[in-house]
């Protein structure tokens, strides 16, 4: 089982999106597939709603012990769409003991990097309780193609020793609206799953 949570300091950092998109690429893959949608919020499973239902398990957790309840998710790959550290700091932090990589989406901006500081304090807090062998990576999200935003913040990133993804997620329509629709395949988000399963070693 791979154990991936999408977490970060601050709402609206495209989680829920990601967690989707990507369980959707694994789901493709032939891969069984569990979400656990961890924001008290319900946003996966809102989507899930309005898409007539995910062709892969989905299950409502916005709880403390999530690190001990999501295991009840037997599946090859279980995605937790994980609500803000900020306004939710026991459900996240239960989910990043949990996890086996934490997948910190943000957007090149200089707000959504100005967070990027504190989150690393959290993590440094945790450090102990860390599922051993667990690691965390940066995936940007709504990168604009050719524009030194998105290169600028890798950079910004690097520099705070934060272990960036190669994949980044273009900003497009097709992302940005797709909530309560099923996922486009092809899509940046394949690649995010391959380099993810690379990264795991599996």
């Amino acid at each position: 089982m791979l154990r991936i949570a999408f977490t970060n300091l601050k709402p609206g950092t495209a989680k829920t999106t990601s967690a989707v998109w990507l369980a959707y690429a694994f789901h493709r893959r032939g891969l069984s597939v569990a979400l656990a949608d961890a924001d008290p919020g319900a946003s996966a499973l809102e989507w899930s709603d309005q898409a007539g239902g995910f062709p892969f398990k989905v299950a409502g957790l916005p709880m403390k012990d999530f690190h001990r309840r999501a295991d009840d998710l037997t599946a090859d790959v279980v995605i937790g769409d994980i609500p803000q550290v900020e306004d939710h700091a026991p459900i996240a932090r239960s989910a990043m003991r949990w996890a086996d990589i934490r997948v910190v989406p943000v957007a090149p901006n200089p707000i959504e990097l100005d967070r990027m500081a504190p989150m690393q304090d959290v993590l440094d807090e945790l450090d102990d309780v860390l599922k051993p062998g667990s690691f965390t990576v940066v995936l940007l999200t709504r990168v604009v193609t050719g524009a030194a935003s998105g290169p600028s913040a890798r950079r910004v990133l690097e520099r705070q020793g934060y272990d960036v993804l190669s994949t980044a997620i273009p900003r497009r329509e097709s992302f940005a609206q797709s909530f309560g629709a099923e996922p486009d395949t092809n899509t940046a988000y394949d690649q995010l799953a391959t380099e993810l399963l690379q990264r795991a070693g599996k």
